[in-house]
C-alpha cells in the first residue's frame, strides 16, 4: 500500500538551510514541499492560504513572534502538525506546550529529520503524543559531534574533533579547521553553549579554542596569557578569561 504523501511547509529566514531541507525532502517520495517562507509574516499568511500537514518551523525570524502566530491562527485555522528547528534548544518546554510533535536542533541529520516524519505520522496515526517530551528534552542535552557548515551551494560535515578555534565575525562564526575555515551563521556565544567545555574554552570575547588543539601556553605578563595551536596559529588570552585557562593547565 502506498504511503501518503505529506504536505511539508518549510519557515525559515536562511538559504542554505532551506536549501538542505530541500534535499532532505528530496531523498524521500512520501513528502512534497507546499510553502516555504522565510519571514513570521509569510508563516502567518500560510497557514491560512495553503493546506499543509507539517510545518516545519525556525524560531527565529524577521517579522512577526512564530509562537504569536500560531497562538493566533489556533482559533482561525485547524493548525499542521509542527516540528521546530533551530539552532537554539532553549525554548523546547514552550515549543511543547503548544503540542509540537518534535524539535529539532541544528544542525540535524538526514536520519534524524527522517525520524520527525516518523512521529507525525505515529501522531497522525494515534492522534496523542508518544511521550516525546522527555525523550526529546534528553536528547538536547547531548553534545554534538559535528556542525554542518556552508561550502558553495551545499552544506559539508565538520567534525567536531577536527575543530583548532572558532572566530567571532559579528554575528557569524568562523570555524577553523587546519588550513581550512568555514564561515557559519550562528554567534560565538551559540556555539560555545553547544561545545563541550571539557573540550573548548573561551579565550577571548572573540575567540574560542580547543584544548586539544593547544600546543604552548606562553605568560604575558602576570595576567594574560598567549596559546599557540597546533596550526602555528597564536592567540592571546584575555585578562577576564585567563582564569578559564588556568583551571584547564591544573
Amino acid at each position: 500500500m502506498r504511503m501518503e504523501r505529506l504536505q511539508l511547509l518549510i519557515a525559515d529566514d536562511e538559504p542554505l538551510a532551506r536549501d538542505l531541507l530541500r534535499r532532505y525532502v528530496e531523498k524521500c517520495n512520501d513528502i512534497v514541499i507546499a510553502a516555504e517562507c522565510t519571514t513570521g509574516d509569510e508563516f502567518a499568511s500560510a497557514l491560512r492560504s495553503v493546506h499543509t500537514d507539517i510545518a516545519l518551523l525556525d524560531i527565529r525570524m524577521p517579522g512577526e513572534d512564530v509562537f504569536e502566530v500560531l497562538h493566533q491562527a489556533s482559533g482561525i485555522v485547524t493548525l499542521p502538525f509542527i516540528v521546530f528547528a533551530t539552532a537554539f534548544d532553549n525554548y523546547a518546554a514552550r515549543a511543547f506546550e503548544l503540542n509540537a510533535v518534535d524539535y529539532l536542533v541544528k544542525p540535524f541529520t538526514f536520519d534524524r529529520f527522517v525520524q520527525s516524519i516518523r512521529r507525525v505520522r505515529d501522531r497522525r496515526t494515534t492522534g496523542t503524543p508518544q511521550d516525546e517530551l522527555a525523550a526529546v528534552i534528553r536528547d538536547l542535552g547531548r553534545r554534538p559531534d559535528r556542525f554542518l557548515v556552508p561550502q558553495r551551494d551545499r552544506m559539508v560535515p565538520i567534525a567536531i574533533e577536527d575543530i583548532a578555534w572558532i572566530q567571532a565575525e559579528g554575528d557569524y562564526s568562523r570555524i577553523h579547521c587546519g588550513t581550512k575555515s568555514y564561515v557559519i551563521s550562528r554567534t560565538l556565544k551559540d556555539l560555545e553553549l553547544r561545545l563541550d567545555p571539557n573540550r573548548f574554552i573561551r579565550i577571548h570575547r572573540s575567540a574560542i579554542v580547543s584544548t586539544s588543539h593547544i600546543r604552548e601556553v606562553h605568560p604575558q605578563g602576570s595576567s594574560r596569557f598567549r596559546v599557540v595551536l597546533s596550526s602555528g596559529t597564536t592567540l592571546i588570552v584575555s585578562r577576564t578569561r585567563s582564569q578559564a585557562l588556568r583551571r584547564w593547565m591544573l
